[in-house]
């Protein structure tokens, strides 16, 4: 086996490897600088943009969908306390929320889902760079997230894309865990742990409205 050069190990593990081979040194930091416990490299290869397969394609239509669907559930919330005859005015929305608490909670739920579509941008770009263990995390935390909001729409779109993306994230998830470890994880799906205690509030706010 030839010798690499030194350009070759520093490429290796990079977007400047075509292949993104797992490597790292003694002390378990990965070629493309990420801190991974015992060596371990949780990546894949980044998807070639120009020359998606098919299925890849559909997947990226579908994650943009997602982001202007759950967009839209606020528009539709908005438009609905409008047309309820609530207006959009401070004082109209507070005499809705006064006279009626779950239409409060409810608007909270529809207040979210931008931000979750936000994340979704996110998980897509580290899929797409072949970060597919962040993906399918994230994408289980904002699902979990869908279900407490009880939002049957983010629920239809986050399990549609994690079945998308499991094909590939389920590949690296053990990988992705340990080498990130437990602080690692934490910092990785923060951003939809955020979402999470918000809907967990949503719905310990609707257990007690009855």
């Amino acid at each position: 086996m030839a010798k690499k050069t030194k350009s070759q190990l520093a490429a290796a593990g990079t977007k400047m490897d075509p292949t993104r081979t797992a490597v790292a040194d003694a002390g378990g930091v990965a070629a493309d600088g990420r801190m991974g416990k015992g060596g371990c490299d949780w990546h894949l290869a980044p998807l070639d943009e120009e020359n998606l397969s098919r299925r890849e394609q559909l997947t990226a239509r579908i994650f943009t969908t997602v982001q202007v669907v759950l967009c839209l559930v606020l528009v539709a919330t908005v438009v609905s306390l409008s047309m309820a005859g609530t207006g959009l005015s401070v004082d109209g929305l507070q005499d809705a929320f006064a006279s009626n608490p779950a239409m409060a909670v409810s608007f909270l739920s529809a207040c979210m889902q931008p931000f979750i579509a936000y994340l979704v941008r996110f998980v897509h770009s580290h899929y797409a760079a072949g970060d597919a263990g962040y993906a399918a995390a994230n994408l289980i935390v904002l699902l979990c997230a869908e279900m407490m909001l009880q939002s049957m729409v983010g629920i239809v779109a986050m399990a549609i894309l994690l079945w998308r993306v499991w094909h590939r994230g389920s590949q690296v998830m053990g990988d992705w865990r340990r080498g990130r470890g437990v602080a690692g994880v934490l910092v990785d799906v923060s951003g939809a742990l955020v979402v999470l205690v918000v809907a967990g509030i949503c719905l310990f706010a609707r257990a007690q409205l009855g």
